[in-house]
């Protein structure tokens, strides 16, 4: 599964240029070299009507006086002869003899936006958790911040925007695309990424996609079985695992716990769980418990989550209101005894959706299968309109 990613819209015009003199640093070089090499990078070229259609104009050369109006690049500078001089040793650009315009190198021509380009962008990207919602978080910021790591090529940060007042918020996260597979994969093998003091959660994004996946898949299943058993208590929905990996499960990451009250189901475990951090709660993978039950198992997506997360409770004690609930961790044979039965109901449950979906293939009025085309309706290769995406 592939998912577009767009940065926040840039495209505003900008103010009357500014000719005061300016103080020329080569960390201010840096940002413009980097901020006009996105312009005109492999990402943004991909979905920039504007850029695309000024490039068929004059052989690929766009006037100074263009670029001027995006407002990021004109934040950072609104003199013509420091944003050239900050690409003069661009790879990826070119000046003109009468440093009037700039254009992508002829060297450098554009990739192929097809199918398997697409996958490969997805396969690079990978899924940040845990930054400040609180204040502006800005592209910039986020740049600056991971300009000590492997090299990137989009950062997307992630909002929401709220229905009555349009207003929009940061939702701590982002996706971070990068320049190669093996500089995403290197990413994700630090053994730690902060900022400030709080560890990021990192998830390469398919892995970020079938989580979602599955939880939508949770709260489908929550509202089945709501119809068909009218005595289920709210929280005791069964997981919907096909889209999770079954090759191999996380060790140190099942917290067992007993002594549950009548008062603990699945949410109350979550929300205990979140109330010590976000970073924990955001990587339950599922909650094995009935409400009802004196114990229950937690698993969790990370390496050794479980083990991290029993060494924040006091006592190896979950408090949810009045209730303590005792915890470990599973090890040994008890651990690989509960991974083998998870794995074994998963497969079960895969195949059981595979035969279901056999016998789905029935066909309506006129023998064409149901959910078909609709006459004079678009294709599915149509590409939407494009939107500039805020959640």
């Amino acid at each position: 599964e592939t998912m577009d990613i767009e940065e926040e819209k840039i495209e505003e015009e900008a103010e009357k240029p500014d000719e005061t003199p300016e103080e020329v640093t080569p960390e201010l070089l840096q940002k413009i070299k980097s901020q006009v090499e996105f312009y005109f990078g492999d990402v943004n070229m991909a979905r920039d009507r504007f850029l695309i259609e000024q490039g068929k104009l004059d052989e690929g050369w766009i006037p100074m006086s263009i670029m001027l109006k995006f407002k990021a690049l004109a934040s950072l500078s609104q003199n013509v002869e420091t944003i050239l001089k900050a690409i003069e040793d661009s790879e990826l650009m070119e000046i003109s003899e009468n440093r009037k315009q700039i254009r992508r190198s002829t060297d450098k021509p554009l990739p192929v936006y097809d199918e398997a380009y697409k996958q490969a962008q997805s396969e690079r990207t990978v899924y940040c958790k845990g930054f400040p919602k609180e204040g502006k978080m800005t592209v910039q910021v986020l740049k600056d911040f991971f300009k000590d790591f492997e090299p990137n090529e989009n950062i997307v940060v992630r909002r929401w925007t709220d229905k009555k007042t349009k207003e929009q918020f940061f939702k701590g996260s982002i996706f971070v695309q990068f320049t190669t597979l093996d500089g995403a994969k290197a990413f994700m093998a630090r053994d730690s990424v902060k900022y400030e003091d709080t560890e990021l959660i990192r998830m390469f994004l398919s892995d970020y996609l079938a989580e979602k996946a599955k939880e939508r898949g949770e709260g489908r299943s929550s509202k089945k079985d709501g119809k068909a058993k009218s005595n289920e208590k709210e929280g005791d929905s069964v997981e919907a695992e096909e889209t999770e990996d079954v090759s191999g499960f996380p060790k140190g990451a099942v917290l067992g716990f007993k002594e549950a009250d009548e008062n603990v189901n699945r949410e109350t475990i979550k929300k205990a769980i979140s109330n010590i951090s976000y970073n924990f709660s955001d990587q339950i993978a599922y909650v094995d418990y009935e409400k009802g039950n004196k114990d229950g198992l937690i698993r969790f997506q990370g390496e050794g989550t479980a083990q991290k997360l029993l060494k924040k409770l006091e006592g190896s004690r979950l408090t949810l209101g009045d209730c303590k609930l005792e915890c470990w961790v599973l090890e040994g044979e008890e651990e690989e005894r509960y991974l083998k039965k998870v794995k074994e109901q998963m497969l079960q449950k895969k195949q059981q959706i595979k035969n279901s979906k056999r016998g789905r293939a029935k066909r309506g009025r006129g023998g064409s299968p149901r959910g078909g085309k609709r006459r004079g309706s678009p294709t599915r290769d149509t590409p939407p309109e494009k939107t500039v995406k805020t959640s």
